[in-house]
């Protein structure tokens, strides 16, 4: 049996933190352009960083959580292989 495991490139990856980042600034009901302010970056920054494009540093990542009172954590995971899960699921 074939599991189907989602390709979880760096694209991806930086797409679902800029997701993440977009709803924390809507529950803290701030504006790009707030944010922008409080972690003082330009506007269009927040922009690339929501839409998890460009080549954006660490530290502005760091600049944004801190302006939005969160923590920024990074856990690197290991995926499990298809052989892995076969021998988790007995495949």
């Amino acid at each position: 049996m074939m599991f189907d495991i989602p390709n979880m490139d760096a694209d991806t990856l930086m797409r679902d933190l800029g997701q993440q980042l977009r709803l924390l600034r809507k529950r803290r009901g701030l504006t790009q352009a707030a944010l922008a302010t409080r972690a003082g970056m330009p506007r269009p920054k927040i922009v690339q960083m929501e839409q998890g494009r460009g080549s954006i540093a660490f530290e502005s990542y760091a600049r944004l959580a801190a302006a939005l009172d969160a923590a920024l954590k990074v856990d690197i995971a290991q995926r499990p292989t298809l052989e892995e899960l076969g021998d988790i699921y007995g495949e």
